[in-house]
């Protein structure tokens, strides 16, 4: 089995039920650790791979049959542990003389969190902040994903902090603010279909755009170039908007914030579906 990197830390077992009973703590700390060397063998994990404790438990269990897939006659314990980012369950008897792993499941820990907005549906990074303006009585909305606590666009950009503003205006509305692309000299424009999205049509499209922040004490001017990121869908009745924002990297030989940029906006995008309206 190829060897991965472990996110799971050893947890607190549960020790379920204090009351007098034929288990001692003992007891169930021992099969713990008999059932983890167990696991160990039986998957062939090398020493390095951390196995973690997540909870164990008395359970009834069939002294041959841990799994009870017939009726249970002599208590034992469940016991659940964590390798490789996976989740075992395993079953033992009172002694832990015998050990069954039941069954397993993922325990990849969630790395996207899921955003209902006005009239659409979306997965950002889930250590990020969705920061929801409100929604206008016209319907417009406005919506900040950063992972900073600061929900000030001005603030944001002056800090050089990474975020993805995602608005909904009416057709009908007022004008769409103005992203700089209109005066971006190296905008590229990607073709995509956008009626998988749910909308009539569409438009995406990438360019560099100079922030300039002036300095009162000073009188001195400093600009730093982002790279921003733009997917616009249009409905019948709403042009719904994303927009990615990146500062470009101090040191020019940094390619990691140009893959950060890439993968974070990707999921805005690919996740992003527009919600039928009743």
């Amino acid at each position: 089995m190829p060897k991965f990197q472990i996110y799971v830390g050893i947890m607190a077992i549960a020790l379920v039920s204090c009351q007098s009973s034929p288990s001692s703590s003992s007891q169930m700390i021992d099969a713990g650790k008999k059932s983890a060397d167990y696991l160990r063998s039986q998957l062939k994990l090398s020493p390095e791979v951390m196995i973690g404790w997540e909870s164990q438990k008395i359970q009834p269990a069939n002294i041959n049959d841990l799994c009870q897939t017939t009726a249970p006659t002599e208590s034992g314990f469940e016991i659940t542990l964590i390798a490789e980012d996976m989740r075992y369950i395993l079953q033992t008897n009172q002694d832990a003389s015998k050990i069954e792993i039941c069954r397993s499941e993922d325990a990849k820990p969630e790395v996207t969190s899921k955003y209902i907005g006005a009239g659409y549906i979306l997965r950002y990074p889930a250590d990020w902040k969705a920061i929801d303006l409100g929604l206008e009585p016209s319907g417009a909305s406005t919506v900040i994903f950063t992972p900073s606590r600061e929900g000030n666009l001005e603030k944001l950009q002056q800090n050089q902090q990474v975020y993805a503003i995602v608005t909904r205006e009416p057709i009908d509305g007022v004008s769409v603010p103005k992203d700089g692309s209109e005066i971006a000299k190296d905008l590229v424009t990607v073709p995509f279909d956008a009626k998988v999205k749910g909308a009539k049509s569409g438009s995406k499209k990438e360019f560099t755009r100079e922030f300039i922040k002036e300095s009162t004490a000073n009188n001195s001017t400093n600009s730093t170039i982002w790279k921003v990121k733009v997917l616009a869908l249009e409905t019948d009745k709403f042009i719904y908007t994303i927009r990615y924002y990146q500062p470009t990297p101090k040191d020019p030989n940094t390619k990691v914030s140009e893959k950060v940029s890439e993968q974070v906006f990707d999921q805005f995008a690919n996740s992003f579906a527009i919600v039928p309206s009743e």
